[in-house]
């Protein structure tokens, strides 16, 4: 009897695979549902993981459990095994395509609140009973190839513990599914708020610097430590008494500049001294390809590098000069990374500055802004 049981929930799931293999072909699925009828729509084999394998195998366990108790049920009484076993197959297969349909009016329940009663239908429920009608015949052979054992042992084995157990199944089946079409639904509408962000990104002209980000660009993020074989003076500031980051910018007649600021936010004073390491990204955040020299701009003076003591609470300041470039289409500077020297761990700042790849920037040196340079004010 429990072999019949398997037998008929291993017919449960290939069903449904048939179905789900030839689903797109039309004819072929229509002949099927005459030769090879499942309840098991194409929307269990599409949800979200785990809860589509959960309610496949669930809803073959729940035909095998259904299939074993009414089995058993029929059999006390003296049915012989194959009747019972194919008698058994319909029954399950219209109580679990009933569940099918409950789990249907679960979710439009709530898509629709108590409007979705009025979609209520017994659909799976047929269709679960037909497909034991022409399936179940299997599993009744193989119970009636059992013999008396199949008919007999049920009377002296079959005990209430198998109902319990196919009510449990039965509602994990439910729980699984009633899972798994939210899941999907959930799916569904996230994929269709995204498409509709698209949509409206694409319909929106673009305002910003440069060309139109490109997610799917090809390029190298930059780094966030610059590669240097320089030793580190251990008299300069460290990572954990300053940090460099990005100030106020400035423009004159097409020239442009922008600071940066190292603060000494620790108790004592320290050294800083040489250049800033600068490096750029682009607006898909790719490396941008820009030359870095060191030496005055149009903007600013290099003083030249030399040891600066920066107080505690105190600010040293840096320049980056450049001349200013077209950026239709281009890829342009969207954020620029910073260190007090090159090997430090760079800090990065969103900015839309014109430039571009291949363009030309000059960098001064560090110097001590004592009262506060006012040039490019970040305020």
């Amino acid at each position: 009897m429990l072999v019949a049981a398997v037998v008929a929930g291993a017919l449960w799931l290939a069903s449904g695979l048939i179905h789900a293999v030839v689903a797109s072909s039309p004819y072929a699925a229509q002949a099927l549902r005459l030769l090879v009828p499942s309840p098991m729509n194409l929307l269990f084999w599409a949800w979200p993981a785990p809860w589509s394998f959960l309610a496949l195998v669930l809803g073959g366990a729940s035909v095998a459990a259904v299939v074993f108790v009414v089995m058993g049920w029929v059999a006390r009484r003296g049915s012989p095994g194959f009747a019972a076993a194919w008698l058994a197959s319909v029954a399950a297969g219209a109580v679990v395509g009933l569940f099918i349909d409950g789990i249907g009016v679960l979710d439009t329940i709530q898509s629709f609140g108590a409007r979705g009663l009025s979609f209520a239908s017994v659909e799976y429920a047929v269709v679960g009973a037909y497909w034991g009608l022409v399936q179940g015949r299997i599993p009744a052979l193989v119970a009636s190839r059992g013999g008396r054992e199949s008919v007999d042992g049920p009377r002296r084995t079959h005990a209430r513990w198998t109902w319990a157990v196919a009510v449990v199944v039965l509602v994990a089946f439910a729980v699984a599914g009633t899972a798994g079409r939210t899941a999907d639904r959930t799916a569904v509408a996230e994929a269709q708020a995204r498409a509709d962000a698209e949509t409206q990104a694409a319909a929106e002209p673009y305002t910003g610097f440069g060309a139109v980000p490109d997610p799917g660009a090809v390029g190298t993020p930059p780094q966030l430590v610059a590669p240097t074989s320089a030793p580190r003076d251990p008299s300069w500031c460290t990572p954990e008494q300053a940090t460099a980051f990005v100030g106020g910018d400035d423009a004159a007649t097409g020239h442009r500049g922008l600071s940066i600021r190292l603060t000494n936010f620790s108790d004592t004073p320290c050294i800083v001294e040489g250049y800033p390491d600068v490096a750029f990204a682009d607006q898909n955040g790719h490396a941008l390809d820009v030359r870095v020299e060191r030496g005055s701009s149009f903007m600013a003076t290099d003083a030249g590098a030399q040891p600066i003591e920066v107080p505690a609470g105190g600010y040293a300041i840096a320049f980056i000069g450049w001349d200013a470039s077209p950026t239709a289409g281009a890829l342009v500077a969207s954020s620029v990374l910073v260190a007090q020297v090159a090997g430090d761990q760079r800090n990065g700042s969103a900015v839309s500055l014109d430039i571009i790849s291949g363009s030309t920037v000059e960098v001064t040196a560090w110097e001590l802004d004592a009262l506060g340079d006012s040039r490019y004010s970040d305020g």
